[in-house]
């Protein structure tokens, strides 16, 4: 009778410890999820470190490459002419170095259209390589790249980090930080103060897990 005693003491403190984890499990979680809503309304009120790159140029670096220099346009309007020329250096002209360039543009929208190979002409003894195309109607900006496709068959694409080169319009609009700029769109919408007020999705997204955190707090 007492070792039957014993076992059923046993199991209710089995049960108590395993029901005290759960419920500290319980607790942890929803700390967890509360200090991660404060962190992400926090991060709502910080301006984003994106908004200093608004409307300035990323280049191409050419030392140590083939290239000599790059030029291109840039702070131009919709429907204007659009051009890039790429020097390369003797080597490279007279090994039969050839160069590709890659477009992509991006409208206010943030609408960016499928980048494409774009034509290419080569003057001055294939030193120099030319491109234009139009730009499209509110663009913000142009993205593109370089790539030289060398005698041998190998091939070697410029920016060397992989993202694109970007030269912005002269009226452009960053998504990221909501912010317009450019001489050529005055007559654009500026910021105001509703800018650094969270979304109603947002606030949907902070209420549905701060209730999720009371259930589990409540269990």
């Amino acid at each position: 009778m007492e070792y039957g005693v014993l076992t059923l003491h046993l199991k209710n403190n089995a049960r108590k410890g395993v029901l005290q984890m759960e419920n500290h499990s319980g607790i942890i979680v929803a700390r967890l999820i509360t200090l991660l809503c404060m962190l992400m309304l926090i991060g709502t009120f910080i301006p984003s470190v994106a908004a200093v790159k608004g409307g300035e140029d990323i280049e191409v670096d050419v030392n140590n490459s083939p290239m000599m220099w790059i030029e291109h346009s840039t702070n131009l309007p919709d429907l204007s002419n659009w051009e890039i020329t790429v020097k390369l250096n003797s080597n490279a002209s007279n090994n039969g170095t050839t160069v590709k360039i890659l477009r992509q543009m991006c409208t206010n929208e943030g609408v960016c259209f499928a980048p494409e190979f774009v034509d290419v002409s080569s003057s001055d003894e294939n030193s120099s390589w030319a491109s234009s195309w139009q730009t499209i109607d509110d663009h913000a900006y142009v993205n593109w790249k370089v790539t030289l496709n060398y005698s041998d068959g190998e091939e070697e694409t410029w920016p060397k980090s992989g993202e694109y080169a970007k030269a912005w319009s002269a009226c452009w609009y960053d998504i990221e930080s909501d912010i317009w700029g450019g001489e050529g769109c005055e007559d654009e919408p500026k910021d105001d103060d509703s800018s650094f007020l969270p979304s109603i999705g947002f606030l949907a997204t902070m209420a549905m897990m701060a209730l999720a955190a009371r259930k589990i707090r409540s269990k």
